[in-house]
């Protein structure tokens, strides 16, 4: 049960770096990347639209259903095994508040929000010279910005909060309760 644990920690951990860095990397790097090197605004937002569409739809919503079976799977070790006994401490939900609350962005910004931005998107290069448009692309995309950084900076707090976990377990054997103090 022990390894099963560990396989659902280690699941959880590298779905999560997929997400957090893939945000990182398509947010900052490739957007600045397509946009200084495709010269043409209409062909390098058909690419940012392409590459984010997979990312915000394909690959995070594969991450999140990756995260959740292992939070299923440490919470049913953890709730019928001896296993999970052992790793006891004074119980916080802000792990699972924050993830929680990143899903839900996700599931914002890939199954609303992108496809607005898609909708105006088209809209906006049928008439390049609406304004309009324009303020409402820009305002959806500042909207997608910052909804990326609050999930960057949760997913970062997540990193932390299992790195405190797992350097407080690191010693413990599986007959030792722990009960939080040091």
């Amino acid at each position: 049960m022990k390894s099963l644990v560990n396989i659902s920690n280690w699941l959880y951990l590298v779905s999560l770096s997929i997400w957090v860095s893939g945000m990182f990397l398509l947010g900052i790097l490739v957007e600045i990347f397509v946009r200084s090197r495709i010269k043409d605004p209409i062909l390098s937002s058909h690419v940012m639209n392409g590459i984010m569409d997979v990312f915000n739809v394909k690959i995070i919503y594969g991450c999140i259903e990756v995260i959740v079976a292992a939070c299923l799977i440490k919470f049913l070790v953890g709730k019928f095994s001896a296993v999970g006994k052992t790793m006891e401490t004074r119980r916080g939900y802000a792990k699972e508040i924050m993830l929680v609350i990143m899903i839900v962005l996700a599931i914002y910004i890939g199954s609303f929000l992108r496809p607005e931005m898609h909708e105006v998107d088209a809209l906006k290069k049928a008439s390049p010279g609406n304004v309009k448009l324009e303020r409402k692309f820009d305002s959806y995309h500042s909207r997608l910005v910052w909804l990326y950084t609050v999930n960057m900076i949760l997913g970062l707090s997540l990193f932390f909060i299992s790195g405190k976990e797992m350097a407080r377990f690191e010693g413990d054997s599986p007959t030792r309760k722990t009960d939080g103090k040091a």
